[in-house]
Formats: structure tokens, sequence, C-alpha cells
């Protein structure tokens, strides 16, 4: 079985085979359903630092792509219990959590698209209601132009 190695004259992890190289994996969107925006936004903007982590990580644990990717998914997002549930699963033979498909039955893909609408909604009305002035509150006479406290 081969895993990802460390080269010590560039300083990185290198993929030894096509199934450990990032196209193997999810993409970005995998990450928001699975752990969130805080993933989601390390592996725009830190895509190097995201793949070596997720390189390290299946050779270390000797996991495919998508376990890593999971398992990095899970700790940016929430690290104390991402850490947690790996000293369970070593210490007290707690079951091993499935980081990689986290979130991704059919059930909680609404739930997520359901609250992403609605968000979205929120935020089209509040941003709108901003730029035209209902959202004033910096204002010093904020009470007394929306007729707060009359």
């Amino acid at each position: 079985n081969m895993v990802p190695r460390y080269d010590a004259s560039r300083k990185k992890w290198v993929p030894l085979s096509p199934d450990d190289e990032e196209d193997a994996g999810y993409g970005p969107l995998g990450s928001l359903l699975r752990a969130g925006p805080l993933p989601f936004m390390n592996r725009i903007t830190k895509s190097e630092d995201y793949d070596q982590a997720v390189l390290k990580y299946m050779a270390q644990e000797n996991v495919n792509r998508n376990e890593a990717q999971g398992n990095m998914d899970a700790y940016m997002a929430n690290p104390n219990d991402w850490v947690v549930q790996k000293l369970e699963e070593k210490n007290n033979g707690a079951e091993k959590y499935d980081y990689a498909n986290a979130n991704m039955d059919s059930e909680q893909l609404v739930l997520t698209g359901t609250w992403v609408l609605i968000l979205t909604v929120f935020g089209y009305f509040f941003v709108k209601d901003a730029i035209i002035g209902n959202w004033d509150i910096l204002s010093s006479n904020y009470a007394t132009q929306k007729n707060i406290f009359r």
C-alpha cells in the first residue's frame, strides 16, 4: 500500500500514486457540506497547507484521501471535539467516526440546503435594507428616526 512520503529536500509531503493526489479526493464544496465554512475557507485561502495536512494524515494513519480530508475538515472546524473523539476511539474503544461521510446523508443535505436558503433570503433582505438606510443604527438619532421610543 503506497502512502505519501515526506521529501526532505523539498520539505513537503508528496503523493506517490494518483489515489493520493488532490484530484482523488472531494472538492471544497465537499468540505463545506461535511464540516462547514472554516475548512472550506482554509481550502480556498491556504490550499497548499491543507493539502500538506491531508497528505501527512494519510501517511501517518495509513488512510485514503477522503478519510484524511474528512478528518482534517473536522479538525479545522472544531479541533477540541476532533481530539476528544480520537482519544475516545484510541483509549476507550469508541466506534471510529466516519468523517469522510459526515453530514452527507440525504436527510442532512436537505436540512443544510434549507438553512442555506433561509440564511440567503435573510441576508439578502438585511443587506438590501442596510443599503437603503433601514438599518442606520450607527446614527446618533436612530431611535428618534425610526420612532422606536415614541
